[in-house]
């Protein structure tokens, strides 16, 4: 996923994020002190353990994507303070949804935090611009989140664990297609966010190759506050669904302004507005609305479900996809770490970009020769209840 144009700016205050097992350290930079739990603690990091870092949308429009990822980035490290392996020690920034930000905070985080890895980001402008700069340092950068087909193109020290644009972009075609029977798409794009241009184009490609027919395209700014005329003039389009490859902050408040307007076209989405403020900006909105994601908390597979019982346990609420990704991501560097045997930057590139067949709470993550993760897709349907499962479509399909 990639953030929206605009933000709204938000001072956040620091953080501490410290393992038991290796205590906490007050110093650090902003949004970014080490350590392990949440209120924090005394005790020194454990001899020799391997400093990563992490920077996430902690503020701004996106900041539900960060606390989600976050989340499950320190669930795992709690876990794996009990386990064999190397330990961890977390330094995490908060990039406010900015990408310029995002670059400046890889750069502190190899030059002067000292990391043998990145975690982050989770919104594609702002990957693409952090992982130019962990290429070019030769420090390994994965992406637990990330869809834009560009951002592994940077070289062979980037990396991600979730499927890419060009995947769930031809997954929801079909979906309308197949499932849904619509024949004429209307679809509404952000045309500064490249996740919403990678995605419409995938869209676009399958679904007129599957026989469907693009009625027209609108296009919005991120952060607009008044969506009537767009709801208007894609009412005049006459569409029998809508594909509106966007993020939760614009997708919310559109469906709530178009209210009974749309509620008898199906929307679908793709991952960008999987949040939980998706359900409070569309208010009482009652149309059919569809996504593809990477995780769906009503999953009656074993581990998702055991996953979501720690997870509950831990933080009293119910994991997103952004929860789960960020899990899966530092078990992935662990993984990747513990087979490489040394935090080397060239040896644990090559251990990451050989991931293979690893069983993660979101699916089992193979890394392709593209080192993007050829994994299952989720389908959820959306009320303004939640969503819940609809279908998995495996790597593929």
């Amino acid at each position: 996923m990639m953030r929206p144009n605009r933000w709204r700016w938000v001072a956040v205050a620091s953080v501490v994020l410290a393992l038991a097992a290796f205590g906490c350290d007050k110093g650090g930079g902003e949004g970014g002190q080490t350590g392990g739990k949440a209120e924090g603690g005394g005790d020194k990091p454990a001899a020799g353990a391997i400093k990563i870092g992490a920077v996430l949308p902690l503020s701004g429009q996106t900041a539900t994507y960060g606390e989600e990822s976050l989340a499950g980035i320190k669930l795992a490290l709690e876990e794996l303070k009990e386990q064999d392996g190397p330990k961890l020690e977390l330094v995490f920034k908060d990039n406010k949804g900015d990408s310029t930000e995002t670059a400046k905070l890889v750069s502190q985080l190899i030059k002067i935090d000292k990391v043998k890895a990145v975690l982050g980001s989770v919104a594609s402008t702002n990957t693409l611009k952090g992982a130019k700069v962990a290429q070019e340092a030769g420090v390994p950068l994965m992406t637990p989140a990330s869809t834009n087909v560009d951002i592994t193109k940077k070289g062979e020290y980037v990396s991600r664990i979730c499927f890419i644009d060009p995947v769930q972009g031809s997954v929801l075609a079909k979906l309308v297609l197949e499932d849904l029977k619509k024949k004429k798409a209307a679809i509404i794009v952000d045309k500064a966010s490249d996740y919403s241009v990678g995605l419409a184009k995938a869209f676009r490609e399958t679904f007129t190759k599957g026989g469907g027919e693009i009625v027209g395209e609108e296009s919005f700014t991120a952060g607009e506050a008044d969506f009537s005329a767009l709801i208007t003039k894609v009412t005049e389009l006459s569409p029998d669904v809508l594909f509106v490859p966007a993020y939760y902050g614009d997708v919310g408040p559109m469906l709530k302004q178009a209210g009974d307007r749309w509620k008898e076209i199906p929307v679908v989405a793709g991952d960008g507005i999987d949040s939980p403020d998706l359900y409070k900006l569309m208010g009482s909105y009652t149309g059919d609305i569809y996504m593809s994601t990477h995780f769906a908390a009503d999953d009656n597979d074993p581990k998702v479900q055991a996953f979501v019982k720690k997870y509950k346990g831990r933080y009293s609420k119910v994991p997103g996809a952004m929860a789960a990704l960020g899990y899966d991501a530092t078990m992935a560097l662990h993984d990747s770490l513990k087979r490489a045997g040394s935090s080397d930057p060239a040896k644990l590139k090559d251990a990451i970009n050989g991931i293979s067949k690893l069983n993660g709470i979101t699916g089992t993550i193979t890394l392709n020769a593209d080192r993007n993760a050829e994994k299952d897709v989720v389908i959820l349907k959306v009320s303004p209840a939640g969503a819940k499962f609809f279908k998995r479509i495996p790597s593929g399909s």
